[in-house]
């Protein structure tokens, strides 16, 4: 019997990100947007359970604490866990790890996203995004010895024969290196061939990354209308009929506001825009900022469908809303990201 993979991030793009692989192999994938939806996840029937802890940049006592509260809940949940770790290596990764893995439970570590152009070459991360290496074992807090990962075939080799006993450390790259071990034979074409779910118009695109990375795909982007929301400040919508899509993007404003405030004020503001617009896709690019948009919502639980583009999950409210979520990691993704997806976007 398949053993159910129980997946703890730092952040809610990351949850998704690294449980979109499972899905698009056909195994069925819930993903709870705090450390609180996880019971109910976990009494789901899903085969993979993400968790996301918000914890990536905040205080790294208040890392400890929630990582120990996730522990408690999984403890006596029989399967794999995988600690999903930011391909950059943000966070408390040493402290959160600390708290999930039973002391001496051997760890299987690689950041490595192949597909992505991220590397891991002497022990460091290198690779697309990546100015200057950075050496892994550091963050971890222990010594630790990691391949060198030019290919997805590189991260298949690093999977040990059983994986018992065994906690795997790393990013969407590992997850999809275990999804294919796990599901050798997908259920459904991969996301490579088609994306999971139609993705219609009216769409609503909300940018809270600042990343030059999702920057870099804003300014490919043409033809399409960008309203900014300075601090995250609701600019003036245009009725719904006249905006099948849109790109609201948070924007600096005339005076400097917590980032915490205005991400808050961002999500308030995306929330209003799809009680408003009412889009059948529903766009969030920045972790940070969609589960601050979801938390305005009042979605807690997510089923996840697979991936539209490489980095880039989809997934439906477990609640039953009839809109599409799509996500990305504000450092993810080519410059001509925004244009494939809006090349998606079919009209009703």
């Amino acid at each position: 019997m398949r053993k159910r993979v129980h997946i703890v991030a730092d952040d809610l793009t990351g949850a998704l990100d690294s449980a979109a692989t499972f899905a698009a192999r056909g195994a069925r994938v819930r993903v709870a947007c705090r450390p609180a939806d996880l019971p109910e996840a976990l009494a789901s029937e899903a085969e993979v359970i993400a968790v996301a802890t918000g914890t990536r940049d905040g205080p790294e006592a208040e890392a400890i604490q929630i990582a120990r509260q996730v522990a408690g809940a999984l403890s006596g949940q029989d399967g794999i866990l995988f600690k999903k770790i930011d391909s950059r290596l943000k966070g408390h990764i040493g402290a959160e790890l600390a708290e999930l893995a039973a002391p001496g439970a051997p760890l299987v570590v690689n950041p490595a996203i192949p597909k992505l152009g991220r590397h891991c070459l002497g022990g460091a991360v290198t690779g697309a995004g990546v100015d200057t290496p950075i050496p892994i074992a550091p963050r971890l807090g222990r010594a630790i010895a990691v391949p060198d990962t030019r290919s997805a075939e590189d991260l298949d080799a690093q999977l040990p024969d059983t994986l018992d006993g065994a906690v795997l450390v790393g990013a969407a790259g590992l997850a999809e290196a275990l999804a294919t071990r796990l599901w050798p034979h997908p259920d459904t074409p991969t996301p490579a061939a088609s994306a999971p779910l139609p993705l219609t118009r009216p769409a609503l695109l909300a940018i809270g990354s600042r990343d030059p990375v999702t920057g870099a795909q804003l300014e490919a982007l043409q033809d399409v209308p960008l309203l900014p929301a300075p601090n995250g400040a609701s600019p003036t919508l245009p009725g719904p009929a006249e905006a099948p899509l849109l790109v609201i993007r948070m924007t600096p404003g005339e005076t400097v506001i917590p980032g915490a405030e205005a991400g808050a004020a961002f999500a308030r503001t995306i929330a209003a825009a799809q009680a408003h617009l009412q889009p059948a896709t529903l766009f969030a690019c920045g972790g940070e900022s969609a589960a601050a948009l979801l938390a305005d919502l009042g979605i807690g639980q997510l089923d996840v469908l697979g991936e539209a583009l490489p980095g880039v999950p989809v997934s439906r409210p477990a609640s039953g809303d009839t809109f599409t979520l799509v996500t990305k990691s504000g450092g993810f993704g080519a410059p001509d990201t925004l244009v494939k997806l809006v090349k998606m976007l079919a009209s009703d």
